[in-house]
């Protein structure tokens, strides 16, 4: 049942319920023996993958994130992957190939990824990302589930926040990289036809620079024949951020 909200609850409040009814479900996904996500199945050939969604940190103001990511099958074990996301003080864009290895029969599944990446703000840089996923696919007691292991790793050279961005040197004369490593964890379950709850742990360390580690919960519901909407919650576990609120759609053709 959902909840009666009073046309007078505020944005802050109703993160707060969220975060309260949503994090309980998503503790119980990551403690069930068995639970799952997707990212190492690869999109069939031809079959396009749409997420628009905007994301709104507790406190409001200018912290607001907005992004579009696709995938788009180019054969039935080659995907073409682009994310682009912005902000108030930063801008990003990624676009990747990525490669399913093994059998496409079992439970488990195994891709490769690698692309190349700007990212313009405070710390800008252009980079290249080469990254993994394992996942497999099994029963949970929310219902039929997966479980996904995605570790990815960013190198680059650092730009200057000016525009058009220019290569900045070390003093030295060398030129100034940048490294970072990612890891996120992903359980989800179809707890009835057309609903998806899901769970991710997303760790991240810049070298010389913050690692931050965010907890995050999401359902997903099916909205006629093509379309999903996401409603999600977030908060941080370590590092700098705050609990931050996500309403996304997810196109499929």
């Amino acid at each position: 049942m959902v909840p009666h909200l009073s046309p007078r609850l505020t944005g802050m409040r109703l993160l707060r319920l969220l975060r309260l009814r949503l994090l309980p479900l998503l503790v119980a996904l990551c403690l069930a023996p068995g639970a799952g996500s997707a990212g190492p199945w690869p999109r069939a050939k031809g079959d396009l993958f749409l997420s628009f969604s905007h994301e709104v940190q507790d406190g409001g103001g200018n912290e607001g994130w907005t992004s579009l990511y696709a995938e788009y099958g180019l054969t039935p074990r080659w995907t073409l992957g682009l994310d682009l996301g912005g902000g108030p003080d930063k801008q990003t864009a990624l676009i990747f190939l990525q490669h399913a290895v093994g059998k496409q029969d079992r439970p488990g599944r195994l891709t490769f990824s690698s692309g190349l990446g700007l990212e313009t703000g405070p710390d800008s840089q252009a980079y290249g990302m080469m990254g993994a996923a394992w996942g497999r696919s099994l029963q949970t007691p929310f219902g039929p589930g997966w479980v996904a292991v995605e570790p990815q790793l960013r190198m680059g050279v650092a730009l200057s926040e000016s525009w058009p961005p220019t290569l900045v040197l070390n003093m030295d004369g060398t030129l100034k990289t940048t490294a970072s490593r990612k890891l996120d964890l992903t359980l989800g379950a179809t707890v009835r036809p057309g609903l998806i709850v899901m769970g991710q742990l997303q760790m991240e360390e810049v070298v010389d620079g913050a690692s931050t580690t965010r907890l995050s919960a999401a359902a997903v519901r099916k909205v006629g024949a093509r379309g999903k909407v996401l409603l999600g919650v977030s908060a941080p576990l370590a590092g700098d951020g705050a609990a931050a609120l996500k309403l996304g759609t997810w196109l499929e053709f």
